[in-house]
């Protein structure tokens, strides 16, 4: 191989690790200017007390006439999330009573119908024209 083929192939290598190198440093510099030095992820532990603190959800003024779900006033045992193709909901057992904690209906679909609990059974309906989809939840041991 020539010489000059061989400071051309060697250039070519520096400039890539260079820039690799920049590349790593600026992404590194970038992550802790935007989440900050002292953001972590949670362990396992910590997920479970921050899900054990109660919710509490203050009153908005609306022009519709619906009802409000009552929420539990101490910490449910367990929330269980029941994802299906009309929508997302989030339920929980307190005192034995099934509680809806939310529903989020899927893109096209809207809620008809929500009895959001506390009681023996509550339930959600996610609609589309021509498509229904109902979650009811009810509790067994404590367990949505």
């Amino acid at each position: 191989m020539k010489r000059s083929t061989l400071l051309a192939v060697g250039g070519w290598v520096a400039a890539v690790v260079v820039a690799l190198v920049a590349g790593v440093t600026v992404t590194n510099s970038l992550s802790s200017a935007v989440t900050g030095p002292n953001i972590r992820p949670l362990s396992a532990d910590q997920v479970r007390q921050e899900l054990a603190i109660p919710i509490t959800v203050s009153p908005t003024p609306t022009t519709k006439s619906t009802p409000t779900p009552t929420l539990p006033t101490r910490a449910p045992r367990e929330l269980r999330v029941f994802a299906t193709a009309g929508g997302t909901t989030v339920a929980a057992c307190v005192s034995g009573q099934a509680t809806l904690l939310s529903w989020t209906p899927a893109q096209g679909y809207h809620v008809d119908d929500v009895d959001p609990g506390p009681d023996n059974h509550a339930k959600v309906k996610f609609e589309t024209d021509d498509t229904e989809v109902e979650v009811e939840v009810h509790c067994e041991a404590g367990h949505p």
